[in-house]
């Protein structure tokens, strides 16, 4: 586990003018993708949408943060118990918020380095428990949302009035679930050969076989994570239950804010499309993921029948709503736990827990 943080270290904590640079330029990428899409929409057409929305759905649906990140705080103070036993919610709740801030702001996953180090600042966990305690919880938040998309997937399937084009794009993203599931929990027993197996193919395409290794660290960090929770059954019912339920909760936040502009959206539907979402986020994205936030929505919701003419009224508001209590709580976070915008920005503090420690 330990090879696999420092590569991920090396990734993420590179030299600081090269990430300047990388994330100016995404940010700039974004930025004119978030234009061509309000001009190939109206502006007109996405200021009468807007205004027509319900305050108090929107109060709403951007409430949703708040019994997320208390269940995730919850999750997390369970994770760790095997390192200390009486960890403050409080505190993970705290660090739970800045990181994601610094992941929505600079999306290079820096802010699971400042969870880390953050949480052990606090409660004495130490960075590495604490690093690799984030690790156990994004496998649990990949089986959560797998799960919910392949159920949600094959419901609004059946059910929707949805083209034949959709129905079969959804089905081979069904598909394409279950395989990933399916490798994740024979990876388990069988992690060499799963390593191997994905290593061999990776390879063979052009596109993506220079990210072989990074590919195979991911996956082997993946399966190392659930290897941990499966040799305790009780406990692994506990978090996938409370990830089940935090994920519902998140997601819900799509149904209230299309219930915010009057169209009737399916719940299923809106949970599905919720769940998309979260998941595209593992893909590579912008600063404050502007632009392909509103990109990926219309993508996911045009398929699932939303007209034109709310797509991007309702991809705005729903990144706004869901971006800023993100940075509200984050800002916060920073004066609870005693840390600076500087340090956690430019991981100076943090950047010395990650070296290897010699003797």
């Amino acid at each position: 586990m330990s090879n696999i943080l420092f590569k991920v270290q090396g990734v993420c904590l590179g030299s600081n003018k090269k990430n300047t640079i990388r994330i100016g330029a995404s940010l700039a990428i974004g930025i004119l993708l978030l234009v061509a899409l309000i001009w190939w929409t109206g502006i007109d057409k996405i200021g009468a949408a807007i205004g027509s929305a319900s305050p108090l759905w929107l109060a709403a649906a951007a409430a949703v943060i708040l019994p997320v990140y208390i269940l995730r705080a919850i999750r997390w103070k369970l994770l760790l118990s095997p390192v200390k036993k009486n960890v403050r919610v409080s505190n993970t709740f705290w660090s739970t918020a800045v990181g994601s801030m610094v992941n929505t702001l600079i999306p290079i996953r820096l802010g699971e380095f400042v969870r880390a180090y953050t949480l052990g600042e606090k409660e004495g966990t130490g960075f590495a428990p604490g690093l690799s305690s984030i690790v156990v919880e994004r496998t649990l938040d990949l089986i959560g949302l797998l799960s919910i998309g392949i159920v949600t997937m094959f419901l609004v399937s059946a059910q929707a009035d949805l083209s034949s084009l959709a129905v079969n794009i959804f089905i081979a993203v069904a598909v394409f679930i279950v395989v990933v599931l399916a490798v994740i929990i024979v990876g388990i027993k069988k992690e060499e050969l799963i390593i191997r197996i994905l290593t061999r193919i990776t390879s063979k395409i052009p596109l993506v076989k220079k990210y072989t290794i990074r590919i195979a660290d991911f996956a082997s960090s993946l399966i190392k994570g659930l290897k941990g929770l499966s040799q305790n059954p009780k406990m692994f019912a506990t978090n996938i239950s409370l990830t089940w339920i935090l994920w519902l909760i998140q997601t819900s936040a799509i149904y209230l804010t299309f219930t915010a502009f009057n169209y009737p959206m399916p719940f299923v539907a809106a949970i599905l499309g919720g769940t998309l979402m979260s998941l595209s986020h593992i893909l590579p994205a912008t600063p404050g993921y502007v632009g392909s936030y509103e990109a990926f929505w219309a993508i996911i919701f045009f398929s699932l029948g939303v007209p034109e003419n709310l797509l991007l009224a309702t991809a705005v508001i729903s990144h706004l709503i869901g971006l800023l209590p993100i940075v509200i709580l984050g800002c916060i976070s920073v004066v609870w736990l005693g840390v600076s915008f500087e340090e956690i920005f430019t991981f100076k503090k943090y950047g010395a827990a990650t070296k290897p420690q010699t003797n």
